[in-house]
């Protein structure tokens, strides 16, 4: 296949990386993937450079990752992907990640980025990038797209963060990073002991800026106990809404 159609990026697992379960944390497997389409798009070109160029810039909008196990420490990996779908407003783009030396597959992870106008904020049309829809690959996807996620309309407990200087992207708006941390900082590090997430989703509403209070807010959900509802506000405006699954180790 050509390698335009499907990226590969390989890494190794030290231990300054992994958490206190010798895993690798959420937040640096999403860090990974948001690395790994850029390092793709510049492929392509698509990238940071060439979307200067219109003004505009790459955004997240949506993620979901199955988890079947997390990278171990000292050990590689192989993050693939590649472009599954292309409209005026949205690219979805797909993720495999496979231990590096057995093939195994250890997760699914699902994306929909946008493209935003630097000085207007606003989307950009997507079609103009006719190298965009040369790529698309139509190659097999065995984890969940992303599902629906509403607000929260009750609040099972909350805490507040000041958004510093190490928060802020090139956009001048806070990380993925940081609003993945939040989110699982909302569990104590007893429960990562007893339990793994098993799959993760967030959809992104808002940008936070520096020195603004993110209020992040929880709730387990009543029907299905280990799946939580998550949200990050500024200033009262909800910056994103996650759900996320534990499952027992």
């Amino acid at each position: 296949m050509d390698k335009q159609l499907l990226f590969a990026n390989e890494f190794y697992l030290t231990a300054a990386e992994v958490n206190s379960q010798c895993e690798m944390p959420l937040s640096r497997l999403v860090t990974l993937i948001i690395d790994t389409a850029t390092a793709h798009a510049n492929s392509i070109g698509v990238g940071y450079a060439r979307m200067m160029e219109d003004n505009t810039s790459w955004v997240l909008s949506r993620l979901s990752i199955d988890i079947m196990a997390m990278p171990g420490v000292n050990r590689a990996y192989r993050l693939l992907t590649w472009v599954d779908s292309l409209n005026r407003l949205y690219s979805d783009r797909l993720f495999e990640l496979q231990d590096a030396e057995t093939g195994e597959t250890l997760a699914w992870a699902f994306t929909t980025w946008m493209a935003i106008d630097m000085e207007t904020r606003r989307a950009s049309d997507l079609t103009r990038l006719t190298t965009l829809s040369d790529v698309i690959n139509p190659r097999d996807f065995k984890g969940c797209r992303s599902g629906k996620l509403i607000p929260l309309k009750e609040c099972g407990g909350e805490y507040a963060y000041t958004f510093k200087v190490s928060d802020i992207d090139v956009n001048h708006h806070v990380t993925t990073r940081r609003y993945i941390d939040l989110i699982t900082d909302v569990f104590p590090l007893g429960f990562y002991e007893s339990n793994s997430i098993s799959r993760f989703e967030i959809a992104f509403k808002h940008e936070a800026r520096y020195g603004q209070e993110g209020i992040t807010r929880w709730k387990e959900d009543t029907d299905s106990p280990g799946v939580y509802q998550v949200e990050t506000s500024v200033e009262g405006t909800v910056c994103n809404i996650s759900r996320i699954h534990f499952k027992e180790r």
